[in-house]
């Protein structure tokens, strides 16, 4: 089969996705969402153990004193309930229930990031694509222009070698299509994975540059409650109600007792009540443990939000800059050279069937041309990646 058959040859449809349902299969399917949710869950389960009181216990004891060689058996059915006076409870329920949310925050940050990665997998799918389509179009140009080197070669208007100068800048086309496809295929190949799926997936965007791009003062009021930095501010505002929590182990916990007795006194059994309160005394352990680790925490996450209240703003600008100024340039080598590709073209095959070009300079047009057209591609993705950068420092989709 030729090489020319073999371009054209039928290839068998590839199924496509979207933007939209691609983010939809990969939250659906994607074992680290499921990862991310046990997170959450374990993160409740302190809200739960936070909640829970002291048990209360209850005891059955038996006293015989002895008078004169007798015995006066006494029974006593005893209820204990400890009491929490200290506040410590609510402390720790505030703490845990904070924990929750930077945990969801922290979760939602990662999910975020993973959407970019992906994402950024969906782009470079896209421009493999549109790469191929290029190099394919560009073929047929070069089809056409051997033809002419041929039909110019049978009424002796060309030579021998611009015939063969042609087919070996065709074959070396060639070679550059197949690396492409191989390229397709790959990313194909990954893109479907992600997904869970078998097989190959294409993208379906054509790398369209944005309209507009927000303001980095908008930007900037977005990235404020970007999910890591919200978490280390909710881990730092946990940590200080644990460290209220442990402050307040200097407080007894009282636990009231209530019961019941019985006293046999000879003939007649003697019935009656007992009640007292027992009060723990905080000498050794006051909660300064808990209170160091707190604190220890606390340092921590206060140090992790100010490294990124710092670190943010500038990655956002960065990447706002930088996304505008890709935009505008590639838009510039849309307007200002994609549009005059095929007229020159033409003017070069003219010349050439006319003699009035050599085969040098309309190899040079399809060279440029093709260069043209894979640079616009290339600055269109790299226009996509910046905005996933972008997106990635605010950490919101835009």
């Amino acid at each position: 089969m030729s090489a020319l058959a073999r371009v054209g040859a039928a290839q068998p449809a590839v199924p496509a996705i979207d933007e939209a349902t691609f983010i939809a299969e990969i939250e659906a399917k994607d074992p680290r969402v499921a990862i991310a949710a046990a997170k959450v869950t374990a993160a409740r389960a302190d809200v739960t153990a936070a909640r829970v009181r002291p048990n209360p216990s209850i005891s059955i004891e038996r006293e015989e004193p002895y008078v004169d060689g007798s015995g006066i058996p006494t029974n006593y059915l005893r209820l204990s309930v400890p009491i929490d006076i200290s506040g410590k409870r609510g402390r720790q329920i505030e703490a845990a229930e904070m924990g929750v949310r930077a945990v969801t925050s922290d979760v939602m940050q990662s999910k975020h990031e993973g959407f970019i990665a992906a994402l950024r997998g969906f782009d470079d799918c896209a421009r493999a694509r549109m790469h191929v389509e290029i190099l394919i179009t560009a073929r047929a140009s070069l089809v056409r222009a051997v033809e002419i080197a041929r039909q110019r070669g049978k009424a002796g208007d060309a030579s021998g070698y611009e015939i063969q100068r042609f087919e070996l800048e065709l074959a070396g086309h060639d070679d550059d299509l197949t690396t492409a496809q191989i390229e397709l295929r790959r990313a194909r190949t990954q893109l479907a994975a992600l997904v869970g799926r078998s097989g190959e997936l294409d993208a379906t965007t054509a790398l369209e540059l944005p309209a507009s791009v927000p303001t980095v003062e908008a930007l900037l009021a977005k990235s404020n409650d970007r999910g890591d930095l919200r978490a280390a501010r909710l881990r730092g505002e946990a940590a200080t109600r644990r460290v209220g929590a442990a402050s307040r182990g200097w407080v007894p916990m009282p636990t009231l007792m209530a019961g019941a007795m019985t006293a046999d006194l000879g003939d007649q059994t003697g019935t009656g009540y007992v009640a007292g309160v027992t009060l723990s005394i905080p000498i050794f352990d006051r909660g300064q443990g808990d209170r160091a680790h707190a604190i220890a925490d606390r340092h921590v996450a206060d140090a992790e939000a100010r490294w990124l209240e710092r670190q943010v703003p500038t990655a956002v600008q960065l990447a706002h800059d930088t996304l505008v100024a890709r935009v505008d340039q590639a838009r510039r080598l849309t307007s200002g050279q994609l549009d005059r590709l095929d007229v020159i073209l033409r003017a070069a095959e003219t010349s050439f069937r006319e003699g009035k070009a050599s085969v040098v300079e309309l190899l040079d047009a399809h060279r440029a041309a093709r260069a043209v057209r894979m640079r616009s591609i290339d600055l269109r993705h790299q226009v996509a990646r910046d905005k996933r950068d972008l997106e990635l420092a605010v950490g919101q989709r835009l």
